[in-house]
């Protein structure tokens, strides 16, 4: 068998397999697990049988090799759009110091982007080096790798890696899964894992699932990302089947099913009916009280349904005596304290029968208190207004503070990415002839055409105010897609022209200083910055850079897009930057200059 793997990593036959990891709130594949195979038949076919038999050979790190040279191969040759999903052992990090350097060639050899990939670390068995470990990922990171944990759950050091490591991507191993419709243990200990997840700013990956009420589980809980059988197997060429789920709109998260508790106080299960009435007489500001056995509630009995029952004829006599379990509500929905809004209310919704006024908001458990519906309502607005607040109110993108953000969470990470400043030329003139009215509609249709070409699980888009935008390119494909901005914008724009000025070719109108003037139709300037991940790099550094490159962008007539990379100004126009787009690029640059 040792020389039988031996010759699998000579002839190269190991090949790959993808399985797709989706996006839990909107169903789509953000990326690929590959997954290594032997010859189809053979005795080292399955990975366990592969990676035993290389172990034994003493091959491990020429096997790790070899599958990892096949996964970016078939990567690159499917055209596969998403992240690349490689499954690594630490032991390969701790003792092959040249890895990042083998990887980044491997990468460019294959035209795939660093930041394309994700690094998975197999939590198997004890990792007694984290600190080691941690060091060995620094130069993966800074090519623009990211990092998660496999299997977390399956070994014995699983927190202390977590913790040392601080991965981008947490995949829980699939046991946390399987059963978790009928074991609600296992459901509590992902949800504690989803918890440390937005603690430490990790993304949950919900590996195993194979039928739609383990997703809704999962969902609910609050995993940001699943994969299993259920929406497809590992194949060669991948294939993503159907996401039975109901899908809704991601929100914010900051409140959760604790601050909707109301303190009233339950009832026992052995109450008597007309005890309590009573008490429903005496609150009269109570909807529904609770019905619990010892600490765990069993039910829920509304008032309206109670009083409306005990004022028919005869009935007092017959339910006074009763136990208050008779007449309660079983199905009542039961929500723990820690759930999030979005969640409470897909569980508040999806009742068959009908939408439940009041639901039982429990702890660990335990009866913690009512939560009401209109509240429900009432708290989720106000997180719609906050959220709204922060985004541009004409254009929805997000604001200045999000912008902020998303560019120091890159910077703080040092990662390297394309920062991006696009406004547009003689808007206020424009703005001043036809009104603000058609000025909006103008800005409107820049940010749809910025998001239409952007990739939007990589890429940013951003709304200072006014016509100013900001972009945070990520995708190894930036360029085409930032010439293909300024393309679409050069070729709309002239249409929100009248047919007068359109033959013209200028507006009259009053300048900044109020004198009347001409003035050229609308034209986009694009300023690009190359932000390296480099430890000098600030905020500050960023934004001076991108307002020296706005400066000589606007400078030029017409359409416009400047990079600024190593000091230097580049024209993008005339000189593409990446070679390996550079018959794409070609088609883009002819259009623009024709």
């Amino acid at each position: 068998m040792s020389s039988d793997v031996r010759a699998l990593i000579d002839r190269e036959q190991i090949h790959s397999l993808f399985q797709p990891i989706l996006d839990g709130s909107t169903g789509e594949p953000i990326g690929f697990e590959a997954l290594s195979r032997g010859p189809s038949g053979s005795p080292l076919h399955t990975p366990d049988a592969l990676f035993a038999a290389a172990a034994k050979a003493g091959c491990l790190q020429d096997l790790e090799r070899a599958c990892t040279r096949s996964a970016i191969r078939s990567f690159a040759e499917l055209d596969i759009q998403g992240r690349l999903f490689l499954n690594v052992l630490p032991e390969t990090l701790l003792g092959w110091a040249h890895f990042p350097d083998w990887l980044a060639e491997r990468l460019g050899m294959a035209n795939v982007d660093p930041h394309c990939i994700v690094l998975e670390l197999t939590e198997h068995g004890s990792v007694p080096k984290e600190s080691a470990l941690a060091a060995a990922i620094r130069p993966l990171r800074r090519m623009g790798c990211d990092i998660a944990i496999d299997d977390l759950g399956a070994g014995s050091s699983g927190l202390k890696t977590w913790s040392a490591l601080r991965p981008e991507f947490v995949k829980v191993d699939g046991y946390f899964v399987a059963g978790i419709e009928e074991d609600p243990v296992r459901g509590e200990i992902l949800r504690s894992v989803v918890e440390m997840g937005r603690a430490t700013g990790s993304q949950v990956i919900a590996e195993g699932i194979e039928i739609a009420q383990q997703l809704n589980l999962v969902l609910d809980l609050g995993v940001d990302y699943v994969q299993g059988f259920l929406f497809g197997r590992p194949q060669s060429v991948p294939r993503v089947g159907a996401f039975p789920h109901q899908r809704t709109l991601p929100g914010a998260s900051a409140d959760c099913a604790e601050h909707l508790a109301l303190s009233i106080p339950a009832v026992p299960a052995n109450s008597p009916i007309d005890a309590v009435v009573e008490k429903f007489r005496r609150n009269r500001s109570w909807r529904a009280v609770a019905v619990v056995e010892g600490v765990r509630p069993l039910g829920l009995v509304r008032r309206d349904e109670l009083l409306v029952l005990m004022s028919r004829p005869l009935h007092p006599e017959i339910y006074n005596r009763k136990p208050v379990t008779a007449v309660m509500d079983t199905t009542a929905v039961q929500i723990d304290a820690r759930a999030r809004l979005e969640q409470v209310s897909r569980l508040v919704t999806g009742q068959q029968a009908r939408q439940q006024e009041d639901f039982i908001i429990t702890r660990g458990g335990e009866y913690l208190g009512l939560g009401r519906s209109i509240d429900l309502l009432r708290h989720i607005t106000a997180q719609q207004i906050q959220m709204a607040k922060q985004a541009n109110p004409l254009t929805g993108l997000p604001g200045n503070r999000e912008i902020q953000a998303h560019l120091s969470q890159l910077v703080n990470r040092r990662r390297t990415f394309i920062a991006c400043h696009l406004d547009l030329d003689n808007f206020k003139p424009f703005n001043d002839t036809y009104g603000y009215q058609q000025g909006d509609q103008v800005l409107l249709h820049v940010a749809t055409t910025i998001v239409r070409n952007i990739r939007t699980r990589m890429d940013f888009a951003g709304h200072i105010g006014g016509d100013d935008y900001v972009l945070i390119l990520r995708s190894r494909d930036w360029s085409i897609r930032l010439l293909s901005i300024l393309e679409d914008l050069s070729v709309s724009l002239v249409n929100f022209h009248s047919a007068e000025h359109r033959r013209a070719g200028h507006i009259d109108a009053h300048g900044r200083d109020g004198v009347l003037a001409s003035f050229s139709l609308l034209s986009v300037s694009i300023a690009a910055v190359e932000v390296a991940a480099a430890p000098g790099t600030t905020l500050d550094s960023v934004a001076e850079e991108l307002r020296r490159t706005k400066v000589a962008a606007k400078a030029r007539a017409g359409c416009s897009c400047l990079l600024s990379k190593d000091g230097q100004i580049v024209d993008l126009l005339a000189n593409p930057p990446l070679e390996k787009f550079q018959t794409a690029e070609t088609v883009i640059l002819k259009t623009l200059r024709s």
